[in-house]
């Protein structure tokens, strides 16, 4: 990972972090852009994230006790994406709820209490800001995206700059971190780093 990136995370980690405990770094799994990340856990800075998603994977519940172990050997925390079954059978450290399963959200956030797992969620938009709002205070982190242009959907609209700036405060007022992710380098964190964001998360800049 590029040093002066994760230098520039986790100095907006210090400086916004709502509890020390929160990473600056999240690595997003990816069936396609990183089908192992095992390997890149070692670059890493310790206390990073992993949220595996790999929601196809024929073997899931294998290859993520095996990150799970590798996490653990580099200091990281791991998540588990859309699935609190496979988040006890790990032993994983959170969970992380997609588009798709916000809906269920309340149910979700009663399991993760009951199993003393941290949340994180996905937030594109200020109206689904507003559908999160009833729960936000019991959520750990939000992780805003598209930032800017991404490799994962080439093409795509990203977020207007005073939206995303809107949507890291409205979670920094309820005590929940915020993160960038999508197309995520030092230049542009650097465009936005008056927003109070925690952290950075991604993909390519794990590789």
């Amino acid at each position: 990972m590029e040093p002066k990136l994760a230098k520039l995370a986790r100095q907006l980690n210090l400086r916004n972090a709502p509890a020390s405990a929160l990473p600056a770094i999240i690595v997003m799994t990816d069936d396609q852009r990183l089908p192992d990340p095992r390997p890149a856990l070692a670059g890493l800075p310790t206390h990073s994230m992993v949220i595996f998603r790999h929601y196809n994977h024929p073997e899931r519940a294998r290859m993520a006790n095996s990150i799970r172990r590798a996490c653990r050997k580099y200091g990281h925390l791991f998540f588990v994406a859309g699935d609190v079954a496979l988040a006890v059978r790990v032993q994983a450290d959170g969970i992380h709820v997609p588009d798709h399963g916000q809906k269920h959200l309340a149910r979700l956030l009663e399991l993760a209490c009951t199993h003393n797992f941290s949340v994180s969620a996905s937030l594109h938009g200020v109206a689904q800001f507003n559908r999160l709002r009833p729960f936000i205070h019991r959520l750990d982190a939000v992780i805003i995206s598209p930032v800017f242009p991404t490799k994962s959907h080439p093409g795509a609209k990203t977020m207007p700059a005073p939206t995303f700036h809107r949507l890291a405060a409205l979670a920094a007022h309820n005590s929940c971190a915020a993160y960038a992710l999508g197309g995520i380098r030092f230049d542009r964190l650097y465009q936005i780093k008056s927003a109070p964001v925690c952290g950075i998360a991604g993909i390519s800049f794990a590789t």
